[in-house]
């Protein structure tokens, strides 16, 4: 059976790009310097993927608890929910309550801020805002619970980073690749050298097949009168 993950280092990545842009052959080591520049053209490249939302391979869940009384809450790896930032909140996300499942609707700024009391509490919060602030996003629940429940946030978020060269990332199938031609063909300027045709072609059409992957067909849906068999619409006991 094939893994659908693969691990590899940042360095793995670093010295391949090099290798297609032909500064190093194979067998050789790009220098400390190199592999620094490599590594800051890297995260770059995956920061700037945070803003196309067909890289992100697959939605997140995170299950958070709400306090009592409490309406704000921050989230990132500083925050007082420790987590990686969202990009965007999905309208999937829902609050559970004694084993129950209510809906939730996400917020918009504008939306948010036509609400005339803000400091109201009550049973449960069915509306949640999301200020994707920096380093850490602000969560805002409406009204604010009366008691403890839990929040299912379902997200989107970006590729994390890589800390350091030997740092071990799992990537699905198609990403390594999709990686390494991109982050060539921004090293080459970098380096004074031209960007092979095949490699910017390479990383165009990796790219595209990764967006093409990571879309969602939305499903229709119909008013019920519209619906055919026994969700119909009626006249005198029959089906029209």
């Amino acid at each position: 059976m094939v893994n659908p993950l693969r691990s590899v280092t940042a360095l793995d990545m670093i010295k391949r790009a090099y290798r297609l842009i032909g500064v190093y052959s194979l067998g050789e080591t790009p220098s400390s310097d190199e592999s620094i520049d490599g590594l800051s053209a890297l995260n770059a490249l995956i920061d700037s993927w945070a803003n196309e939302g067909l890289m992100i391979y697959a939605p997140s869940l995170d299950s958070i608890a709400l306090t009592a009384n409490l309406a704000t809450y921050t989230l990132g790896t500083t925050g007082t929910i420790v987590t990686d930032r969202p990009v965007e909140i999905l309208d999937a996300s829902y609050i559970e309550y004694q084993g129950v499942s209510f809906p939730v609707t996400v917020s918009t700024l504008d939306q948010y801020a036509d609400i005339p009391f803000k400091g109201t509490q009550d049973g449960l919060p069915f509306l949640i805002w999301y200020q994707p602030d920096y380093p850490n996003g602000t969560l805002t629940v409406y009204p604010a619970p009366l008691s403890s429940c839990t929040l299912k946030l379902w997200s989107k978020k970006m590729l994390t980073q890589f800390a350091a060269l030997t740092t071990v990332c799992t990537l699905p199938l198609g990403y390594e690749d999709t990686i390494v031609f991109n982050l060539a063909a921004r090293l080459a300027p970098e380096n004074e050298v031209p960007v092979p045709q095949e490699v910017a072609k390479s990383a165009r059409n990796l790219k595209r097949i990764l967006k093409r992957t990571n879309t969602t067909v939305p499903v229709m849906s119909l008013p019920s009168a519209v619906l055919p068999g026994d969700y119909g619409p009626t006249y005198n006991g029959q089906l029209l």
